[in-house]
């Protein structure tokens, strides 16, 4: 069975890593218990991380702050978020100059804004050419309404992810996806997705990872962290600090190349 395996053996068998970190690296303000000094030893043995989340509420400097709070030194061509993805599929596909409406927090909006998309932020405007849907804790029954007006009248529709939890200290909390859900449901229109494990996102991070040959995916969600390394020929890790139990992830089909703990197991 794939959970048998060494873990430190295991990782002696790759030389880049794309790491999560909700669930694997903190949950909230909470310290993952071992995962600074984890990542440290990858990294003495040379394996280039990239942190790659699916959240897209804060920054990139807000995320190398946090992690530089936790003792977890990174830079910012270290982490790639799902709202810096979103910026780059949008700004591809012409949005710059165009008008959205943004479900989100400055991770999201600040990127949009910074590739020229103007966001309508009235709430009794329906008028957008594109609806943006993250991560928003103030998500409510009002906004669901306006944006899926908004969508009916013609905004194509993206989201940041489809995670459908978010890994919280004291449990799981809706994620950006059960947000989505709500609006597409009541639009009629199905989100174009930018996050793990679809390829706008895994692309971003294998155009990161130039000049390695063996990458890992390591997370807590099989539907998204896992299936993105594996569309990659990724080797697969999940950890279950996060959102899956072990029963959870001993049903799992196709099975994890790994399955540990904590990232504390690593290395």
């Amino acid at each position: 069975m794939t959970a048998a395996l060494d873990p430190a053996a295991f990782s002696g068998s790759f030389d880049a890593l794309m790491c999560d970190l909700d669930g694997v690296v903190y949950r909230g303000d909470r310290l993952i218990e071992g995962a600074p000094q984890a990542i440290r030893r990858l990294r003495e043995r040379g394996v280039r991380v990239i942190f790659c989340t699916n959240n897209s509420r804060s920054t990139v400097d807000e995320y190398v702050a946090k992690l530089a709070r936790f003792g977890v030194d990174a830079h910012d061509d270290d982490v790639l978020t799902s709202g810096v993805v979103t910026s780059e599929v949008l700004a591809a596909q012409g949005y710059s100059g165009k008008s959205a409406i943004v479900i989100g927090d400055r991770g999201v909006r600040e990127g949009l804004v910074s590739i020229g998309v103007v966001l309508n932020d009235d709430p009794a405007s329906i008028c957008a050419e594109a609806v943006v849907v993250g991560w928003d804790v103030n998500f409510d029954y009002s906004t669901m309404r306006r944006v899926s007006d908004a969508v009916r009248n013609g905004a194509k529709l993206f989201a940041t992810n489809r995670d459908s939890t978010f890994p919280a200290p004291e449990g799981l909390w809706p994620g950006a996806g059960a947000i989505l859900a709500s609006i597409e449901v009541a639009s009629g229109q199905t989100a174009e997705i930018v996050g793990k494990p679809y390829p706008p996102m895994m692309e971003a991070v294998a155009r990161r990872m130039v000049g390695v040959r063996r990458i890992a995916a390591v997370g807590d969600r099989a539907d998204s962290d896992l299936a993105g390394g594996a569309s990659m020929g990724w080797a697969t890790i999940l950890v279950l600090s996060g959102v899956t139990t072990r029963s959870e992830a001993d049903a799992l089909q196709p099975a994890p190349d790994l399955v540990v703990e904590s990232l504390a197991d690593l290395g």
